[in-house]
């Protein structure tokens, strides 16, 4: 009687190489995984930025056709960027108009609190990345960083921007220069 010594499968050192080779090609996905989810803030947050600066142009344009007055101020307030609609005192083309879509004034998640969110914040509230404090023309210009707040916004000149200066996005530009 022969006996048969014929084996199948891997050897214990066949099975360690694969299993080196996995780790490797995991350890690459993870880091490009969390490289594209960096850049998909980014990319949100000057998404939202545009919005809401095409938003400000839109109501200076309608404030500038219904005539500029103490009651119908150039650019949208600070009230109304964080209630996301000008107020009812305005002249009726320019009066109770949301800024974005979304909701607005005492419906938003945070009253009164309800442009979006600056999704690259490092602040640790909801309320905190949305919220827009008011900055002066001047530090506007100079995108200077002011409070806890995910954004910055002057009333008198009609500029908004990103309340921080990390990260950098993709050509090295700070976040409040986006």
């Amino acid at each position: 009687m022969s006996s048969r010594n014929n084996q199948d499968g891997f050897t214990l050192i066949e099975l360690i190489i694969v299993i080196v080779v996995l780790g490797i090609l995991t350890a690459i996905a993870v880091t490009r995984f969390q490289d594209i989810t960096a850049d998909a803030g980014v990319a949100a947050t000057k998404g939202n930025l545009d919005t809401v600066r095409g938003a400000i142009q839109l109501i200076h344009a309608k404030t500038l056709i219904a005539g500029i007055s103490v009651s119908n101020p150039e650019f949208p307030t600070l009230v109304e960027m964080n209630n996301n609609r000008t107020s009812t005192t305005r002249p009726v083309s320019v009066r109770d108009l949301k800024l974005i879509d979304g909701p607005s004034g005492p419906n938003c998640q945070n009253p009164n609190i309800c442009m979006p969110e600056n999704t690259v914040s490092p602040l640790g509230t909801f309320a905190a990345r949305s919220l827009v404090v008011a900055v002066t023309a001047a530090n506007a210009d100079a995108r200077i960083v002011s409070a806890n707040s995910g954004w910055a916004y002057s009333p008198d000149s009609g500029d908004f921007y990103a309340n921080q200066v990390t990260p950098v996005d993709g050509k090295g530009t700070t976040a409040n220069r986006w």
